[in-house]
């Protein structure tokens, strides 16, 4: 591709070069950016499950103070990305609880400073929306601690994986409709509500999970088949689901809301289609920039089952596990460039990072909104999109090449 100052200076976004050190430059937008779909991130305001991934307690986020997190939603809004969504429970809660308050996360500001409302404010004034993430029956630490009754249990009797909860069992349904009451209580202003099923294997063979199974389906929970077992999981989730959205809505009507997947669902998302709510958006994780073949992921599995405009795309940003090594970063960069343009292909434009534990400096967000905002496949006329997709695997710089209407490549 051409040296600074041809093609990749005339077009805003990410543009591999032969001279920049990096192997490729960011052209911003004139600023201020008008946002034109979703873009954002996707951050934690206490430990969340950071201690799984780290054996750490705490990290950099959860001491932010309310001034550094207004910088961040003012950068983003002037960046074009308008939404930001706050992790407030996982294995601790990161909010000032009053019916739970041997839950508060003890390193967490918002605890004792309780100062989200405010950011909410500051957000709405940057033109920046922000969504209360709940985690439900999975990663609940604390809560399986303080009540060892709704840990979720296998077929043998022991604790399920990840501190995840009996969905069917009372302790657990009042702990989330309580966390549900005490969010949208203290913070009104929000403008959606995200919620983020178990990551670890739903199965549950508690005696309340048993008893709903068999009066459900008149099968034993003991001796049905894991199909069986698994599509009830399923169902019995996405009603739980409309619950709690319609008991959120009529705390705060008009309340947007999203539910994050988990591996568990990505085969029947027909039952979320049936069961959810009919505005209700799907938020669709997969972080695998490494893949080297435009094979298919779950975000296709949803998208035959839901329109475009009811999901989101979350990838990664480079503060999640992002490599070090320059070649190794640029291909990260052009991995999740990939990935994004794929989603677009299938007509899915709102893209939010998650980001968890960390933000980066300015060059490392401005990559992510560029990224986010100028996909190598916007180039492409949409009727073109899906076409090229396997063809940005096979010669990702050779096809931003031609679609810049450049003839110069950089080999890769």
């Amino acid at each position: 591709m051409p040296p600074a100052g041809h093609a990749a200076a005339s077009r805003p976004g990410f543009h591999l070069s032969a001279t920049a050190p990096a192997g490729f430059e960011l052209v911003p937008e004139p600023l201020p950016v008008t946002a034109d779909h979703e873009a954002g991130y996707y951050v934690f305001l206490g430990c969340g499950d950071y201690p799984i991934i780290t054996g750490k307690e705490t990290h950099a986020l959860a001491a932010w103070t309310l001034d550094q997190w207004r910088d961040l939603v003012s950068w983003m809004g002037r960046h074009g990305m308008n939404r930001l969504w706050v992790l407030l429970n996982g294995y601790t809660l990161a909010y000032p609880s009053e019916r739970y308050p041997e839950l508060r996360d003890q390193h967490a500001r918002n605890v004792r400073e309780n100062f989200l409302g405010d950011l909410i404010d500051h957000a709405h004034r940057a033109g920046v929306q922000v969504y209360l993430m709940l985690t439900t029956d999975g990663h609940g630490r604390d809560f399986c601690r303080l009540h060892p009754e709704a840990v979720r249990r296998q077929a043998d009797g022991s604790p399920g994986a990840h501190f995840g909860l009996c969905l069917e069992h009372p302790a657990t349904q009042r702990y989330l409709d309580d966390i549900l009451t005490e969010v949208l209580t203290l913070y009104p202003q929000a403008d959606g509500l995200a919620v983020h099923p178990t990551e670890s294997d739903p199965e549950r063979f508690n005696p309340e999970s048993a008893t709903a199974f068999a009066r459900e389906t008149g099968l034993d929970l003991a001796t049905a088949t894991p199909a069986e077992r698994h599509a009830w999981y399923n169902r019995t989730y996405a009603r739980f689901l409309h619950r709690f959205f319609s008991a959120a809505r009529r705390l705060r009507p008009g309340l947007n809301c999203v539910m994050a997947n988990c591996w568990w669902q990505d085969d029947q998302p027909d039952i979320y289609r049936a069961e959810l709510p009919a505005d209700t958006r799907i938020a669709v994780w997969h972080y695998e920039w490494g893949a080297t073949s435009a094979a298919p992921w779950s975000l296709h599995q949803w998208r035959r089952h839901f329109p475009a405009d009811r999901l989101i795309y979350m990838p990664t940003s480079q503060s999640y596990l992002c490599p070090t090594e320059p070649d190794q970063v640029l291909a990260r960069h052009c991995g999740t460039d990939r990935l994004i343009s794929t989603a677009l292909a299938h007509g899915v434009q709102n893209t939010l990072y998650f980001a968890g534990w960390d933000i980066l400096d300015e060059p490392a967000r401005l990559l992510d909104s560029l990224l986010a905002r100028h996909p190598t496949l916007r180039l492409a006329p949409e009727s073109e999109r899906q076409a090229l997709v396997p063809a940005l695997y096979a010669d990702y710089a050779g096809t931003r090449a031609r679609l810049l209407g450049s003839g110069n490549i950089v080999q890769m």
